[in-house]
């Protein structure tokens, strides 16, 4: 349904028997410091988990999510995607895990999701939002062509406090 591949990775969508892999990640307290706070299994299941099921399409309201895969193992790197934020823009996001992290798999996977919206779906410009201080996902869009486009002052509450939120953007005809 989605053909996206790379030289080390393969995606698929996620599917039911991927909650064991996808709750862990979520657990993760090192994976999800500029994501979120801890989450019990129900909310990570409703909130997150269940909505990304759903077949996804052009126009959908929820996100595109695809599993992350090394392709001589088959082990799950990680989830990558999209949200549709208007209809010719969409939101990129991607979460590694810990043991994967650093090693080139999230600039790839950026790559690869990133020709996908283009190519595939035609959006005019891709979109990211990530919590200030998470210094390696902005090195990560930056090099994938992504240009800091603003700061949202005080825009997430995370850890007991507000966050800035720092915005990214990348126009397909910069996408080389």
């Amino acid at each position: 349904m989605h053909d996206i591949s790379s030289v080390r990775l393969d995606y698929r969508s996620l599917e039911r028997n991927d909650w064991e892999f996808f709750k862990a990640l979520n657990q993760n307290r090192h994976v999800m410091h500029f994501i979120s706070d801890p989450r019990t299994d129900d909310e990570i299941r409703i909130q997150s988990f269940e909505k990304r099921l759903q077949t996804w399409h052009k126009g959908s309201e929820h996100w595109l999510c695809l599993v992350i895969s090394q392709k001589t193992t088959g082990v799950p790197l990680g989830v990558t995607g999209f949200i549709e934020r208007s209809e010719d823009i969409a939101e990129v996001g991607f979460i590694l895990c810990a043991e994967f992290q650093g090693q080139g798999f999230g600039y790839e996977s950026l790559i690869d999701i990133t020709r996908f919206a283009f190519n595939t779906h035609n959006y005019r410009k891709l979109t990211a939002t990530v919590t200030s201080g998470n210094e390696a996902s902005r090195r990560t869009l930056l090099k994938g062509g992504f240009k800091q486009e603003g700061t949202l002052r005080k825009n997430y509450f995370l850890h007991g406090r507000w966050q800035d939120d720092w915005i990214f953007g990348l126009l397909r005809e910069e996408f080389t």
